[in-house]
């Protein structure tokens, strides 16, 4: 089983969300780290006519993002000069600004009320992710068919369209 380890968030995350790093990962051509997002819905909107929790599990890659998108997270993180060249040297710092930025494949989803079996779930289904990888990356990720591949490597729509696909 891929154990998850915090991440970021806060201490009672299930009241706040939080998230969840497992250990990395190879897939031959780039390391990549599962981001296990726990959300508690009702609280984040103050509706409580929705499912509690909203669970999803990403994959993040630096080494896919390249220097472009490691850059374009950072600064929009707002961190001092001095933090800066501290966190950008730090893989898992860049795994949570890429994650928090926007740059990854959503590779599984789902909401419901009871957190202990979301979480049981999200843990079959990371295995299941880790074995499958290529195959969980292939599909659609968007209504306009963007792949895992071109949202972990942080691919601008713009560049979609230009690449005729």
């Amino acid at each position: 089983m891929i154990k998850f380890h915090f991440l970021t968030g806060d201490i009672n995350w299930q009241i706040y969300g939080g998230k969840f790093i497992s250990k990395k990962f190879n897939n031959g051509d780039f390391d990549y780290w599962l981001v296990l997002d726990v959300v508690n819905m009702q609280e984040a909107t103050g509706k409580e006519d929705q499912p509690k929790y909203y669970i999803n599990i990403q994959a993040v890659s630096p080494q896919a993002a390249g220097k472009k998108g490691i850059d374009a997270a950072f600064s929009s993180a707002g961190f001092s000069d001095d933090d800066l060249t501290e966190r950008e040297n730090d893989v898992i710092c860049q795994v949570e600004e890429l994650s928090n930025y926007g740059i990854f494949a959503c590779l599984w989803q789902k909401e419901g009320d009871n957190l202990k079996k979301l979480l049981q779930e999200a843990h079959k289904e990371a295995q299941l992710i880790n074995m499958l990888f290529g195959f969980y990356m292939d599909r659609p990720e968007n209504g306009i068919g963007q792949d895992g591949w071109s949202l972990i490597s942080g691919q601008d729509i713009r560049e979609y369209f230009q690449m005729g696909k």
